[in-house]
């Protein structure tokens, strides 16, 4: 079957509706193109709105625990803090490319308002293991510099990148919220590439290179900074994309995850636009 994306939406929700996803296989593919003179008009209409098991899935295939996904974060935090040691930029916002580190914090809150319950405990674990590799590949960079450089260590504390991704302010908490709603708008659109650019507004990379940084050098205040920098991003992440996600189930979805624990259970709107729950074999 052939259909626009908004079209996907109703149709997954009738399979959810029969059940389809627990007792067999669905296989989502994007076509490079769809034409049909009947319904052209409705394909020139289409937005690029994805659905929740779109996103479920590119989330679970770039940021589950495995060699490569620990290798980037590691490295991540190897760059970082060579950059933040020389207090050289470019190196530091390579370090933000580089990491798929805003997809873990992004399946907390997609769990969470979709019901797709995999995706917290998955989610945490990819959290905690991703960002645990960027800060020990912090540590192992700093101590190496700490070897190379004997006696030539920087007052970290005093870098001018080390002073402004530890500390707070309301002009950088602020950036890192623009941040944060980006994020969830961009995985629904399908453009996940543009996450980078969502990674420069945060301080995630940083801080806890910071943290690691602070860790090899025996500096636990600075240690401490980073970790508070970085749980106030992480927190706004997961706070602005909760927000985003909930819009977008009452307005544009009106259905959870096809694998949710409310199995058969999803939201369809009514000829009124109001909203009504619909039970596993009945239809609106």
């Amino acid at each position: 079957m052939h259909a626009t994306d908004d079209a996907t939406r109703a149709m997954l929700g009738i399979l959810t509706d029969l059940d389809v996803p627990r007792k067999g296989t669905v296989s989502l593919s994007e076509p490079t193109s769809l034409l049909s003179v009947e319904y052209q008009k409705l394909i020139d209409k289409e937005s690029n709105e994805t659905i929740w098991d779109d996103m479920a899935f590119l989330l679970r295939r770039d940021t589950n625990v495995s060699f490569n996904y620990l290798m980037l974060m590691a490295l991540a935090g190897a760059i970082t803090a060579a950059g933040l040691w020389s207090d050289t930029l470019h190196l530091i916002i390579g370090s933000m490319i580089i990491a798929p580190a805003f997809e873990p914090l992004l399946r907390l809150p997609l769990g969470l308002i979709t019901r797709a319950k995999e995706l917290i405990p998955s989610g945490l674990v990819s959290m905690t293991t991703g960002y645990l590799a960027l800060a020990l590949g912090a540590v192992f960079a700093t101590t190496v510099l700490n070897l190379w450089e004997p006696g030539a260590k920087p007052a970290l504390a005093e870098q001018r990148w080390v002073g402004y991704w530890s500390s707070l302010s309301f002009a950088g908490v602020l950036i890192s919220a623009f941040g944060a709603i980006a994020g969830p708008v961009i995985v629904s659109a399908q453009r996940s590439v543009m996450t980078v650019g969502v990674m420069i507004t945060l301080a995630l990379i940083p801080s806890m290179g910071i943290v690691g940084m602070g860790l090899a050098t025996g500096d636990l205040g600075l240690a401490g900074q980073g970790f508070i920098r970085w749980l106030v991003d992480a927190l706004l992440v997961t706070v602005m994309s909760a927000a985003v996600f909930g819009l977008k189930k009452r307005f544009l979805h009106h259905r959870l995850h096809a694998l949710s624990w409310a199995a058969g259970a999803w939201l369809w709107p009514s000829s009124r636009g109001k909203t009504m729950r619909v039970g596993t074999k009945k239809h609106p």
